[in-house]
C-alpha cells in the first residue's frame, strides 16, 4: 500500500504530461501564424509583380501580351510564376482621352497552405493593376 501512496504523490512527471497536452495546441498556433504570414508575403509579391507588369506594358507599347505575361510570371519570386494566370481587359477612351487605352491586368494565383491538417485548403488570390497606353495623336 505504501508503494501506491508514493506513486500517487510523486509529481516528477507532471511537467512532461502537461507539455504533452499543450504542445500540439501551441505548435498548431505557431504553424498557423507562419502559414498566414507566408500567405500575405505571397499576396504582396503578386501585387508587386502585377504592378511591375503594368508599368512594363505601358513603357513597351510594341510588346505583345504574351511577353508581358512572361514578364509578370518572371517577377514572381520563388518559382511561383508558372502558377499565375493573367487576364487583360481593355477600355477605349479611358480617362476621357480618345488617344488612350486603359488595360486592366488581372493576375490570379491559387495559394495552397502547406499544413494540410489545419484544414485551410487553398485560397485564390487576385491582383489588379491598370496600364494606360497611348493609341494615337
Amino acid at each position: 500500500m505504501s508503494g501506491l501512496r508514493r506513486l500517487v504523490s510523486d509529481l516528477g512527471g507532471s511537467a512532461v504530461i502537461e507539455f504533452g497536452i499543450l504542445a500540439p495546441v501551441l505548435f498548431t498556433i505557431l504553424l498557423g501564424g507562419v502559414e498566414f504570414g507566408r500567405m500575405f508575403y505571397v499576396r504582396q509579391g503578386l501585387e508587386g509583380a502585377t504592378e511591375a507588369a503594368a508599368r512594363y506594358y505601358m513603357l513597351n507599347p510594341g510588346f505583345t501580351r504574351s511577353v508581358v505575361t512572361t514578364y509578370l510570371q518572371g517577377k514572381m519570386f520563388g518559382g511561383m510564376g508558372s502558377g499565375i494566370t493573367v487576364g487583360y481587359a481593355d477600355t477605349a477612351n479611358c480617362n476621357s482621352n480618345t488617344n488612350a487605352t486603359c488595360t486592366m491586368i488581372t493576375a490570379t494565383y491559387s495559394f495552397t497552405f502547406v499544413a494540410a491538417y489545419l484544414g485551410l485548403g487553398t485560397r485564390t488570390m487576385t491582383a489588379k493593376a491598370q496600364a494606360v497606353r497611348q493609341t494615337g495623336g
